[in-house]
């Protein structure tokens, strides 16, 4: 077979690639930037911090409302730095982490090829796995957002390319400290991180790198996790409460899988990289050592087929190909680029090249009025587009741009009246029409004191249009820990399946309740109020609505291990009043 390149070439196509990579996703990530709804969620976390309010969405009320807690951090750094406004300062930051991501997968790939190293081959590495990424809209949706999917990324690159170097004879102790971090990038990543500590542990048998590994990969999300418990009452973040992330739902996972890779043909380049891999290394995996690429490549690949074994397990996400991002990064990092020694190398990097350009310029086009009945699973980007009534291909990049939101029609005059004293606001139709939406206000009752307060599903719109001194809750259980703990609704959509009634949102306030609007059911509300009285409610409120001082620090480390993880309540409130 007739051999393609030079050692020049092959020096040089590394960084072409790699360059190559970068502009790519530069341009792509600033097409399609945009903010979600759910990006907003974690801007209100920082202007807590900004406040002195601690990391919570409601001031006075310890909610963990993030998944992520190094993304909530770096965005509260930036704005201390550069004091920009907040939604620029996620976009800056997750375009940044984006393309540090493809260029650190994409260089450390070639370097474990060895084109352009010390040993270099007198092959040409072309960019592969990395452009079947760059190619998928939600893959490039997702490098904005105001969502962590950028930080994901870049955590999973980097720990790749550390763990190349450490097979090169690299210390330990850098891949431990980044392995430590990863479940502070999003718990799910602790799967990489943990199972990167074993096989350094493997690896260096000896009781002082035994102690350097475990020295340098611990402490920091060691003490993140003690701090959880005390502050917050939890073991995980909240969000892994609200969307019960240890359920099964296998049904509607194995139906977010197809969603995702049935549009694309997903399946097509990932079996051409696949018989491209095993062709271009046949004989050289020899798992004579732990420290050797072999094992690396391995756990990456077990890594990411374990994650989305989890994926699917938990039914997946109600954002199109979201949760399946980073499983199928991490999946692809060992073949980013691939060395093209011989024709038909070349001629599978084409047809993967071709395969690319065409599901790029495709899209992902999706019917608008598929909008306007019930859906499950939405190409989220193209729906806040159309939600916030903007042209298409032109979605919302900041708070603003909700304004147009039908939801938030009248919001304003509802924050005003809770400003002047009033306790509750109430969304509501004032009309036939899904169109006709309103706020109003109940005024309070004295005797208690609840801070001024509003549901809405949607909450990072509605807490980015309110003041810190409100709170702002959700009926599903992001920033609610009483709608958390609701039963999951059967058949219901993932992450939105749980529901806490009006009756009990009212209970959980200072409404003056003689003084909610002809709809409520008045009885009911003052039956969930007294049912509220409940030990098992009082234990929960206790955790984040009590004072912080050493005792309840310790209470809720308790907590978190023992009724933290399994407490649930029923929506009658008959169970409480026995």
């Amino acid at each position: 077979m007739q051999k393609i390149g030079s050692t020049r070439a092959a020096q040089i196509s590394v960084v072409a690639s790699s360059v190559a990579i970068g502009a790519i996703t530069f341009f792509a990530a600033w097409q399609r930037r945009w903010m979600a709804d759910d990006g907003l969620i974690v801007l209100r976390t920082v202007r807590n911090l900004l406040a002195g309010n601690g990391p919570v969405f409601n001031a006075g009320e310890r909610v963990e409302a993030n998944t992520s807690t190094l993304w909530q951090y770096l965005i509260y750094l930036g704005r201390l730095v550069t004091g920009a406004q907040l939604e620029a300062i996620a976009m800056w930051l997750a375009i940044t982490l984006s393309v540090a991501a493809l260029v650190v997968g994409t260089w450390a790939t070639a370097q474990v090829h060895n084109a352009g190293g010390r040993h270099a081959t007198r092959a040409l590495v072309l960019p592969a796995g990395a452009l079947v990424y760059l190619a998928l809209p939600p893959a490039r949706d997702f490098f904005t957002s105001g969502l962590e999917w950028g930080l994901s990324i870049f955590y999973l690159a980097v720990l790749w390319w550390l763990l190349t170097r450490w097979v090169r004879g690299a210390n330990p102790y850098l891949v431990a400290f980044w392995a430590g971090l990863s479940w502070l990038v999003r718990p799910e990543l602790a799967l990489y991180g943990g199972l990167t500590g074993i096989v350094l542990l493997v690896a260096h048998r000896r009781p002082a790198h035994w102690a350097g590994i475990l020295g340098t990969a611990l402490p920091l999300p060691l003490a993140y996790q003690v701090f959880r418990m005390g502050y917050y009452g939890l073991l995980t973040p909240h969000t892994a409460v609200a969307k019960s992330a240890a359920d099964a739902a296998w049904g509607a996972g194995v139906n977010y899988l197809g969603d995702f890779v049935g549009p694309y043909w997903l399946w097509l380049p990932l079996l051409v990289l696949a018989a491209l891999a095993a062709y271009q290394f046949r004989g050289d995996a020899h798992f004579s050592a732990v420290r050797s690429q072999p094992v690396v490549v391995a756990l990456m690949v077990i890594c990411a087929l374990i994650h989305l074994l989890y994926v699917l397990r938990v039914g997946g996400d109600f954002m199109h190909g979201r949760m399946l991002l980073l499983p199928l990064f991490a999946l692809l990092l060992p073949v980013f680029v691939l060395p093209v020694r011989d024709y038909w190398a070349a001629a599978g990097v084409a047809g993967i090249a071709v395969w690319a350009v065409v599901i790029a310029w495709r899209g992902h086009p999706v019917d608008w009025q598929v909008y306007q009945g019930e859906i499950s699973i939405v190409d989220e980007r193209d729906y806040w587009t159309y939600a916030t009534k903007r042209q298409m291909g032109d979605p919302p990049k900041d708070a603003e741009d909700f304004q147009n939101m039908r939801l938030l029609r009248g919001f304003d005059d509802a924050i005003n009246g809770l400003e002047r004293g009033d306790a509750l606001a109430i969304r509501y139709l004032d009309g036939d029409s899904i169109e006709d939406n309103a706020w109003t206000t109940a005024a309070r009752d004295d005797s208690r004191n609840d801070p001024p307060t509003l549901y809405l599903i949607n909450m990072g719109m509605s807490s980015m249009h309110s003041p810190l001194n409100v709170r702002v809750l959700d009926n599903i259980g992001l920033a609610t820990p009483l709608a958390a703990r609701q039963p999951r609704i059967e058949d219901g959509r993932i992450g939105h399946d749980k529901s806490l009634p009006l009756t009990w949102q009212a209970a959980d306030s200072a409404v003056d309740i003689d003084e909610l609007p002809a709809w409520y059911d008045k009885d009911e509300v003052a039956k969930n109020r007294r049912a509220l009285e409940h030990p098992d409610f009082q234990k929960l409120f206790a955790t984040y609505r009590d004072p912080l001082d050493a005792e309840r620090f310790f209470e809720n480390i308790k907590f978190s291990l023992t009724d933290g993880r399994t407490l649930q309540f029923t929506d009658n409130a008959q169970d409480y009043l026995r």
